[in-house]
C-alpha cells in the first residue's frame, strides 16, 4: 500500500510559476497509475505537449484553468475535467489573478511526452473530452455520499475512470476490492477514515493520497464533524469492476 502524505511529497518546478507534486507513480510503488498535482501561480503556463503511449486526464481541483486541447482553447472551473487522448496535444495555464490547482492522471507508470508546436486555436469548449460540472448533477452513491463521475467513456476516455465522492459526517462507502486494477484515492477536502486489508481506521487529510493494490480490501467513511471530499481514480473504464466485502 502507498500512503503519500502531503508533507512527504516529492516536489519539483517544471515550468515558471508552476509547482509539481508527485502523488502516485512508480516512485511510490504503483504499477498502474501516474498522478501529479500542479499548483499554478497567476499567469503561469505549461508547455503544449502530447503523450504518445497513454491518455491523460486533468481535473481542476481549485480555481480556473485555461485548457488547450487539440485545436480548442477554453476556460474550465473547479470540478471540471478533460481527457487528452493518446497523441492529442494539450496544455494548461492560469490566466486568472489567483492560484489554481490541477491533478493529472495517466493509467500507466511510464508516460512518454514531448513538446509540440501550438496551432491556431478555436476559442470554444470541445464537443468531446470535456466534463463541465455546471451541466451535471451528482447522484447518491450510498446514504450520506454523493458522487460525480467526471472521467469515463462518456467523455471519450479509453482506460480511465475518475469520480468525486462527497461524504457527509457518518457517510460510508462500502468496503470492496478490485480484482485486476489499482485504485488511487486523493483527499480533496477535510478528513476521511480508510479501511485497508485488515485495518479499519487510517485517517487521511486534505492533500494526502492513498493507493490500494489489486485485490486488496479497502473503503472509506467519515467519522468527523465536517464534510470530506475524495477523488477516486481507476486505471480502467467505468464502471470499475469491484467485489463488495465486509
Amino acid at each position: 500500500m502507498g500512503i503519500n502524505r502531503k508533507n512527504e511529497n516529492t516536489i519539483s518546478k517544471p515550468y515558471d510559476g508552476i509547482t509539481k507534486i508527485l502523488l502516485t507513480g512508480k516512485e511510490t510503488g504503483s504499477k498502474m497509475l501516474s498522478v501529479n498535482q500542479y499548483e499554478l501561480d497567476p499567469g503561469s503556463k505549461s508547455d503544449f505537449y502530447e503523450i504518445s503511449n497513454v491518455e491523460e486526464s486533468i481535473f481542476v481541483s481549485e480555481g480556473q484553468v485555461e485548457f488547450r486541447l487539440g485545436n480548442n482553447i477554453f476556460t474550465a472551473s473547479e470540478g471540471d475535467a478533460i481527457v487528452a487522448k493518446k497523441g492529442q496535444p494539450h496544455g494548461f495555464a492560469n490566466s486568472s489573478n489567483v492560484k489554481a490547482i490541477v491533478l493529472t492522471v495517466s493509467p500507466n507508470i511510464n508516460v512518454d511526452s514531448k513538446i509540440v508546436e501550438e496551432s491556431q486555436f478555436i476559442h470554444e469548449a470541445p464537443t468531446e473530452g470535456y466534463f463541465d460540472r455546471s451541466k451535471n448533477e451528482p447522484y447518491e452513491f450510498t446514504p450520506g455520499v454523493m458522487r460525480y463521475d467526471m472521467v469515463g467513456d462518456f467523455i471519450g476516455a479509453e482506460s480511465t475512470c475518475i469520480s468525486e465522492l462527497i461524504c457527509d459526517p457518518n457517510g460510508i462507502a462500502p468496503n470492496h476490492y478490485h480484482p485486476k486494477h489499482e485504485e488511487s484515492m486523493y483527499c480533496l477536502e477535510g478528513k476521511l477514515n480508510f479501511s485497508y486489508a485488515k485495518e479499519d481506521d487510517i485517517i487521511l487529510s486534505q492533500g494526502d493520497m492513498f493507493t490500494c493494490e489489486v485485490a486488496v480490501r479497502h473503503g472509506f467513511y467519515n467519522a468527523h464533524k465536517n464534510t470530506g471530499r475524495l477523488l477516486a481514480i481507476h486505471s480502467v473504464l467505468n464502471p470499475p469492476p469491484r467485489v463488495v466485502v465486509d
